[in-house]
């Protein structure tokens, strides 16, 4: 009897040996910080380990320089209505900021903190809205709005955002009807070096990503396996690497049930294939991935909450079921998310 009972503690400390030796999987963390402000926020940039800006309604954006310490809140004080739903950060100082809404409303500017606010483009078609900027570097961008007159609708500047010219309608593909895309989180579109840049649409029974690899000069396109419907489509589209991306949406009618709503692409665009489902229900607003060790992490934020993926969506874990707009991630493996009521935690992904 001893002897059995010897070689069961045995067997139980070389389990526990085994145990020790196996490697962990990551995991991430959140931390909830005080945003010094109550409005929507629904787009983020960040700038390194320090510096990252966060912009949303009532012409309302927040900055810190302490990795998410202490915020600062600045407003456009002309126009107090307009909805950044979009920000491209350069530094400490500079930024773009893009207005959301129809004709007018859809605004373009410039932000200096020491010297102010210079528009540098209004809407000029009533039928116009734009949903998100992005840039290749500090002079090279795009702008992409809804489709009107069957035409698809998006802008180009070269000179880091103080002239806007529209890429000839001829160069891209037709619109669908209703075409366009959502100014949920800033994410519609993603650059990589070189002038590659890849749009997610969504709208009208629409979703498709575009694709250019000459900074905006020639288009093609894919089609993907995201939910269509009137409000459906592509909400987010981030590309990793310039072969291994994921996009993001839903139904946002649908709020109470899963649907077919990420799916990644690891041929840089050409062909996406869903996930698995994630925990979360209802449309994701946002979404990231980055590279992370030997693989990729995947990131997806809504309504509903957040759900994050190790293994590019073949398992998704829960981080919140609260609403959560935008997510965005720093390669260094830390990253924001934003939201109603002026919510923003920091993420930070742990390695055991």
């Amino acid at each position: 009897m001893l002897k059995t009972l010897l070689n069961q503690l045995l067997m139980v400390a070389f389990l526990w040996l085994i145990s020790c030796n196996q490697p962990q999987s990551p995991s991430v963390t959140s931390t909830t910080l005080d945003s010094n402000t109550n409005r929507l926020m629904q787009a983020i940039s960040i700038v390194d380990e320090n510096i990252a800006w966060i912009s949303g309604h009532r012409a309302t954006f927040i900055q810190t320089t302490d990795g998410g310490m202490s915020w600062k809140a600045y407003g456009y004080d002309q126009i107090d209505s307009l909805q950044f739903r979009d920000i491209h950060a350069f530094d400490d100082k500079n930024a773009v900021l893009m207005s959301a809404g129809p004709g007018s409303m859809s605004r373009i500017l410039l932000v200096n903190l020491d010297s102010g606010f210079t528009e540098t483009y209004v809407m000029p078609h009533e039928e116009g809205f734009l949903n998100t900027i992005e840039f290749w570097d500090d002079q090279n961008g795009l702008a992409f709005g809804d489709s009107f007159n069957g035409e698809l609708f998006v802008l180009k500047t070269t000179d880091g955002g103080t002239n806007w010219d529209r890429i000839d309608p001829s160069l891209l593909p037709p619109a669908g009807k209703g075409e366009g895309g959502f100014a949920a989180s800033g994410t519609c579109i993603s650059t990589r070096p070189g002038g590659k840049a890849w749009i997610g649409t969504g709208a009208g029974g629409n979703a498709r990503v575009l694709y250019t690899e000459d900074y905006g000069d020639s288009w093609n396109e894919s089609q993907v396996p995201i939910i269509t419907g009137d409000a459906a489509g592509i909400a987010s589209i981030n590309m990793a690497t310039d072969l291994v991306g994921v996009i993001a949406g839903g139904d946002l009618a649908i709020s109470d049930q899963y649907t077919d709503n990420v799916a990644i692409t690891q041929d840089g665009g050409k062909n996406w294939t869903l996930t698995s489902q994630p925990q979360t229900k209802g449309a994701f607003y946002g979404s990231d991935v980055i590279p992370w060790k030997d693989g990729y992490f995947l990131i997806s934020s809504g309504p509903k909450g957040i759900d994050y993926s190790f293994d590019l969506g073949k398992t998704f874990s829960n981080l919140d079921t609260l609403n959560y707009w935008a997510v965005n991630m720093h390669e260094a493996g830390f990253g924001y998310a934003a939201g109603t009521e002026g919510k923003v935690i920091k993420l930070e992904i742990v390695d055991y």
